[in-house]
Parts: C-alpha cells; structure tokens; sequence
C-alpha cells in the first residue's frame, strides 16, 4: 500500500486529507471560500475470491463566485465539474498487463475523442 502524499494536476496541489476505510482524500483549499475547496478522491475496494479489484478516482471542481454582485454572494457555488475514472482489474492479472492497462489508459487521456469532450465539449460523430 502506498503512503499518501501530495499530488498535483494543472499545478494545483492537493495535500493528504486522510483514509477512512477503503477511501483516500486529498483536498487543495487555497480558495478563500469553503465551498470552493476542490477534493481528489481513491475509492480501492480489493478483490474477493479472485474477482477484481475495483478502483474509482473522483476529482471534483466547484467555480465559485469571487465577488457579491447584484445576483450571487461571494463563495457561493456557480456550477461543479466532476471527473470519474473507474478501472476493475483482475486480481491475478499480471505486472505486465496492468502496465498495458495503464500506458493505454494515459494514451486515453490524450487522445483527441477526449479532449475534444472535455475541452470543447465537442463529442465523436
């Protein structure tokens, strides 16, 4: 098991908010508003009897209104992204095919159909 540590995206870094069961956080709070703390979840469930180990890794980004303005007060939530990845491996696959898995997995990352999505909300026709 891995200790946890601090972990970066986009340069935002987001520190160890602890384990509880099988569920790890990281929280960045530099915002100066409480909800416009942005988290970084691990969800690890190991396998039982031989079936797969399922993973679920959640980043959630709330836009918060910096200013009160005539319609909103400071802090308050204008709208959330939410990212989900969810990876179920087989429990006696090897190092080489999770390897596989993963170098596939950040190729997916890259790959124009999902920047497309997220960037331009532009989907595959």
């Amino acid at each position: 098991m891995a200790a946890q540590a601090a972990v970066t995206f986009n340069t935002i870094v987001y520190s160890p908010n602890g384990v509880t069961g099988n569920v790890a956080v990281w929280a960045n709070r530099s915002s100066s508003f409480g909800t416009g703390f942005t988290y970084f979840k691990e969800d690890f469930s190991p396998s039982t009897k031989g079936g797969q180990v399922k993973m679920l890794f959640s980043l959630d980004v709330p836009i918060v209104a910096a200013t009160d303005t005539g319609f909103v007060a400071a802090g308050t939530v204008l709208r959330r992204s939410t990212v989900q990845l969810s990876c179920w491996l087989a429990a006696d696959s090897t190092s080489a095919e999770r390897t596989d898995v993963y170098n596939r997995l950040k190729d997916l990352v890259l790959s124009a159909p999902v920047s497309n999505g997220v960037q331009n909300l532009d989907p595959t026709y």
